[in-house]
């Protein structure tokens, strides 16, 4: 009787084994798929924000295995650039953060900033093309960077963005003190929960300034651009991050779609799609950006 105990916990120990060794060898190849693709990935932080918006979700990258961080470039508030880190050419998946020194700009001149520093890139190092992550306005900076340069064959190419709380069509007014109160950002903040709605098309029911001049722009985007919309819901009947509506931030979809390489959208729920949580140590955000960046 023993015997046949013991034969059962041998082959129950050996099926474990081979179960953990394939998972193993799963887990591995899937890290080496994303080790050898190559892309220059830069991340964009909103208003009010920093390298502490960035730093989280880089570090989850690279402690993926599917990308390595690099160098961090300041802009600084009369638009010179302060690089840190040291690049290496040949690095598998390079992660530059940008860092706006005057995080108060507002997204068309952080757009303009964006614009500097790929073209100091390429200057630098010879990078053709690259992918980027925003977060709330370094969203809407990426995106309209994307209108007005995208097509500039002098700077290099936009290939996979991954936007995350964009603002396309109004920030809502919490009155808090953070938010601008000079023209024109200070017409930014006008939008208001469960006031707004995306028609049938998908066209917002009201247009907000900031949505118009994309709009305006939407014919110049780049055909082979690949854009993931990441947004929040709190379920808690604002319909929105707290910040964001989920109708600002899905009305990029009214902008894009049909007009680029790959258009995906992904929600998240509950507690953990707060406007600043979903870029701290957000799994599921995580997640998303390192399969849609850097997986095959």
């Amino acid at each position: 009787m023993k015997r046949k105990i013991w034969a059962w916990i041998a082959v129950i120990v050996i099926v474990a084994a081979i179960v953990l060794g394939i998972t193993t060898i799963h887990v591995r190849n899937e890290r080496l798929r994303r080790l050898y693709t190559y892309s220059h990935t830069l991340f964009v932080h909103g208003w009010t924000g920093s390298i502490k918006s960035e730093e989280r979700m880089v570090h989850a990258a690279a402690k993926s295995g599917a990308a390595k961080k690099r160098l961090v470039i300041h802009v600084k508030a009369n638009g010179k650039l302060k690089y840190k880190g040291h690049y290496f050419r040949g690095t598998k998946n390079p992660m530059i953060e940008v860092v706006f020194d005057n995080n108060r700009a507002g997204e068309f001149k952080d757009a303009h900033w964006i614009r500097k520093v790929v073209k100091s890139l390429k200057a630098r190092y010879g990078i053709t093309k690259f992918n980027a992550v925003g977060h709330s306005m370094g969203s809407y900076a990426l995106l309209y960077y994307t209108l007005l340069y995208g097509k500039n064959r002098n700077l290099p190419r936009p290939n996979k963005l991954v936007l995350i709380a964009g603002p396309y069509d109004g920030i809502i007014n919490n009155h808090k003190l953070n938010q601008p109160t000079d023209l024109p950002l200070s017409k930014l903040w006008t939008d208001m929960p469960n006031q707004n709605k995306l028609l049938k098309n998908g066209r917002p029911k009201i247009i907000h300034s900031e949505y118009r001049m994309l709009l305006n722009l939407r014919k110049q985007i780049p055909r082979g651009v690949k854009i993931l919309n990441i947004y929040g819901d709190l379920e808690n009947g604002s319909n929105s991050d707290g910040v964001v509506t989920i109708t600002s931030a899905r009305s990029l979809g009214f902008i894009v779609r049909g007009r680029v390489a790959k258009y995906k959208e992904l929600k998240v729920d509950g507690e953990h799609a707060q406007h600043s949580s979903l870029h701290e140590d957000n799994f599921i955000v995580n997640r998303a950006l390192i399969n849609f960046l850097w997986a095959k």
